[in-house]
């Protein structure tokens, strides 16, 4: 995160440090279940069983094409 605010303007980093305590706030408990998904064995399962799909090459190329046409990937090409 250091390298992230060091590499933003100066508008980006007044911003961040005006909103960090509200967006922590809001996105804690989003965190939450995704943390407790890892520690408690979840995630790696998921991964175990999709990988061992016949075809899990296609069925992740097709996830990751859906999410390339989101917004926030939309954003980012437009931003870069």
């Amino acid at each position: 995160m250091d390298w992230l605010y060091a590499n933003c303007s100066a508008t980006a980093q007044r911003g961040a440090l005006g909103w960090k305590g509200k967006l922590r706030e809001a996105v804690a408990p989003v965190f939450d279940t995704p943390y407790k998904s890892v520690a408690n064995g979840t995630e790696a399962r998921i991964v175990l069983e999709r990988n061992n799909h016949p075809n899990y090459r296609e069925e992740l190329d097709t996830e990751l094409n859906e999410m390339r046409k989101s917004e926030m990937c939309h954003t980012d090409l437009k931003v870069r």
